[in-house]
């Protein structure tokens, strides 16, 4: 039986002992890989959110605010852009019933007599304001036939017979509140649109001019390096 000399049995624990340092660093260096990449994913995908966040935002603005006049149908009061938020709009038929008044209607949302008011247009009175009373599906009605838009007949108060337009909307108000950005009906509760990453304090909402809105957003998560967006969006003209 051959037996193993002493200095080679001392090169082979060497060499066990060098390989496990190794396959020790190899791991450390992975491990180290999958954090820093991890970081960098988190990273990105807050970058997103920012991102995607701050589209709304001013998408929202520019819809709501491009909508209406300054001073007539927005306006800044306090921190809060206080508005007509315009969700539809109604044409006048050409034939109407004995009752109400009959529309070819499409918009964001169907109207709503619990909560809508409505801008009717005339060619001698021009805007007027009415309260939304009641809708019912139209029948029997000469409308236009416009894809998209379905017929209804509406009770106003007050009547407007001799309307040949609307413009239906909720009372609304948008505010950058408790760290995010928010929306509310009438005297309902402030709804969150994003996530709680803005710094409210440092967001603002002001009226720039007769009919320009400029707004200001901070973001400032500890996650993420501090980030500052701001643009002005101008009411209809």
């Amino acid at each position: 039986m051959k037996r193993s000399e002493p200095g080679n049995r001392g090169f082979a624990i060497a060499e066990a002992v060098v390989g496990c340092t190794l396959l020790l660093l190899l791991v450390q260096v992975a491990w180290g890989i999958t954090a820093v990449q991890a970081t960098l994913a988190g990273r990105i995908v807050g970058e997103s959110l920012v991102l995607d966040e701050a589209r709304l935002v001013h998408h929202l603005l520019v819809a709501e605010v491009g909508q209406g006049l300054g001073r007539i149908d927005w306006s800044v009061y306090g921190d809060a852009l206080q508005l007509r938020a315009f969700r539809g709009v109604g044409l006048k038929c050409r034939t109407q019933p004995n009752a109400g008044w009959g529309v070819a209607v499409s918009g964001y949302r169907a109207p709503d007599p619990d909560k809508d008011s409505v801008l009717v247009f005339s060619e001698t009175s021009g805007w007027q304001l009415s309260r939304l009373q009641r809708r019912t599906r139209g029948s029997g009605l000469d409308c236009q036939q416009i894809p998209g838009f379905a017929i209804e007949e509406w009770t106003l108060d007050p009547p407007h017979p001799d309307a040949v337009a609307a413009l239906y909307f909720e009372r609304g108000a948008y505010r950058f509140s408790a760290g995010a950005f928010r929306y509310r009906v009438g005297n309902g509760g402030w709804q969150p649109l994003t996530s709680t990453g803005i710094a409210s304090d440092s967001a603002s909402l002001v009226a720039d001019g007769a009919n320009d809105l400029s707004a200001r957003v901070v973001w400032d998560d500890a996650a993420l390096p501090s980030r500052t967006l701001s643009w002005t969006v101008r009411g209809a003209r």
